[in-house]
């Protein structure tokens, strides 16, 4: 054991591993071994059992056949028949002529029985021949029969002798093979033992320092959880690695201890300091040392920014609200600018009216044709005219009042008229809109905010199908209810939105126009209109035609 002291851990994990090589060596070979002398002994026993089937199949059975030929020869009835048996006769002659020559140099005496027995068959073949039938017969029941139980018992002693061997060789494997167990049990029993015990003895002592190593960080770990006020140094008897790491635990664990007072200190300070912060008090600072260099980083950071922090506060507060007035104003120039441009429209054609009824007052005075019935007619159509520009000025201002109160409303009637107020500028540019209504809902909202997003994607769609100068422009407004939203989705034939912009068109600021033609707002107040104020959703994505605007809001 003290041997396995002084060595260190990379020698001890090397001497298992020679170990562990060394036993599946020796029982790879012995297996290999078993496997080999195996393999030969079957060949041997194959091959001894070959010699006696193929004597039995190739020489006795077909030579019991000739027999029985023989002796049908001579009790054949006529010639026919006899022809027919004689020829099945010299086939077989034949095919047992070829096995007797293979034994003529192992077994002289067989083949000259073998050529003994073919003779008396060729006298008997001879007899019929010249019709002496008798003669024959007395040759296939005497001579022949002799010489054949001859031969058959000489070949039936070849065969008892190859069976013999055969067994003597499957009994000498099994003998062979008890042995061999016997010798690979005591290599293995012997190699277990050695590797149980030096592995044992190896296992035991790194398991030792592990454990001592453990319970040392252990109680370590609980000194630092305030579990102990003492932390004891590691002892650790062997001069392997272990012990270096206990030498080094047990100097960063006293300098740790030393350190880690100062640091308490610190971060008891901190607390208080942060918990001041939160009930807002920002008068304290942080007045503790340590002799971490991080935490006196800390301590010097947290107290600027507890210096700055109120000023800051201030100051983001003042921009957030400087910039939210900025918005809310651009939204308003914005608004402004599209209405007046939408009430230009609206008013061109009635202007051009009461511009003719002013001239074909003129012309028929001129001719002389002026009458007071034709005056009070012309002074009636002109109030008409006048009377519907005074109408459109009072649907704008309803549509862009600011609304007070929210409402049930109908999604159909609100985004119907946010058409109303672009339909004259979208007759002139000749860009035509359809309106889908598969199922109209109501929902809880502001119907104004909600028609001012509805205007500002379509007014969007307009000046995307102007600036592309797209043939047959056309808008088209879908409007179903869903199972939790009212859903309306407009789509456009402007060529969508390009894929690197996709995602910021919701952005405040952005635009895709030049700086003097668009403030970027729109989409964005629409977004906070929609997800803010009414409980939904807003998003686009394209098509194959353009851009398509999806708008779902919580039905009531």
């Amino acid at each position: 054991m003290k041997l396995i002291n002084k060595i260190n851990i990379k020698s001890k994990l090397g001497i298992l591993f020679l170990i562990l090589c060394t036993s599946i060596a020796v029982l790879a070979y012995k297996s290999i071994n078993i496997s080999e002398h195996n393999k030969a002994t079957l060949k041997v026993v194959h091959s001894k059992s070959q010699a006696v089937l193929s004597l039995q199949d190739k020489i006795i059975t077909p030579l019991y056949r000739l027999r029985e030929i023989s002796q049908s020869l001579v009790m054949a009835p006529n010639s026919s028949i006899r022809k027919n048996i004689e020829y099945n006769l010299d086939e077989l002659l034949k095919k047992l002529d070829i096995e007797f020559n293979s034994l003529a140099n192992t077994h002289i005496e067989i083949f000259q029985m073998w050529t003994n027995y073919k003779s008396l068959i060729n006298n008997t073949k001879n007899f019929l021949k010249n019709g002496f039938e008798e003669g024959a017969y007395i040759n296939v029941t005497t001579s022949s029969r002799e010489q054949f139980h001859l031969l058959v018992k000489q070949l039936l002693l070849i065969q008892s002798k190859s069976l013999n061997n055969a067994t003597i060789a499957y009994n000498q494997a099994v003998e062979e093979t008890k042995e061999i167990k016997v010798e690979i049990l005591t290599s293995i029993i012997f190699v277990l033992i050695l590797s149980t015990i030096i592995g044992w003895l190896v296992a035991s002592n790194i398991i030792n320092s592990i454990h001592i190593v453990q319970n040392g960080l252990s109680d370590f770990f609980d000194y630092l959880n305030h579990k102990k006020d003492q932390v004891k140094k590691i002892q650790i008897n062997s001069d392997d690695e272990f012990n270096q790491m206990a030498t080094i635990i047990n100097q960063n664990v006293s300098n740790i201890q030393i350190n880690i007072d100062k640091n308490e200190g610190l971060i008891k300070n901190a607390t208080k300091v942060l918990e001041n912060i939160k009930s807002g008090n920002l008068g304290t600072r942080l007045i503790k040392e340590s002799d971490n260099s991080s935490l006196n980083e800390l301590k010097v950071m947290i107290n600027n920014v507890i210096d700055n922090l109120e000023y800051k506060i201030q100051e983001e507060i003042n921009k957030r609200l400087e910039q939210e007035q900025i918005l809310i104003q651009q939204a308003k120039l914005a608004s402004m600018g599209e209405m007046i441009g939408n009430i230009a429209h609206q008013w061109r054609q009635p202007l051009a009216q009461i511009s003719a009824i002013h001239m074909n007052m003129k012309v028929t005075y001129d001719f002389g044709k002026f009458t007071q019935i034709y005056l009070y007619s012309k002074i009636k159509e002109a109030n008409t005219l006048t009377t519907y520009m005074s109408q459109t000025i009072s649907d704008f201002q309803n549509f862009f009042k600011p609304q007070g109160e929210k409402e049930d409303f109908s999604i159909e009637k609100a985004c119907k008229e946010s058409y109303f107020i672009l339909q004259s500028s979208l007759k002139y540019y000749g860009i035509k809109i359809d309106f889908n209504v598969i199922q109209d809902s109501y929902i809880y909202g502001y119907k104004n905010e909600y028609s001012q997003v509805i205007l500002n994607i379509l007014s969007n769609a307009k000046d995307i199908l102007l600036e592309k100068k797209v043939e047959n422009p056309y808008i088209n407004i879908e409007i179903k209810d869903g199972d939790n939203y009212a859903i309306v989705k407009i789509k456009d034939n402007g060529g969508g939105i390009k894929k690197d912009i996709l995602d910021k068109i919701f952005e405040p600021y952005f635009t895709t126009r030049h700086q003097t033609q668009g403030t970027g707002i729109g989409l964005y107040m629409s977004k906070n209109i929609i997800e803010r104020n009414m409980n939904g959703f807003i998003n686009v994505t394209n098509t194959e035609d353009g851009a398509l605007f999806t708008i779902k809001v919580a039905k009531t």
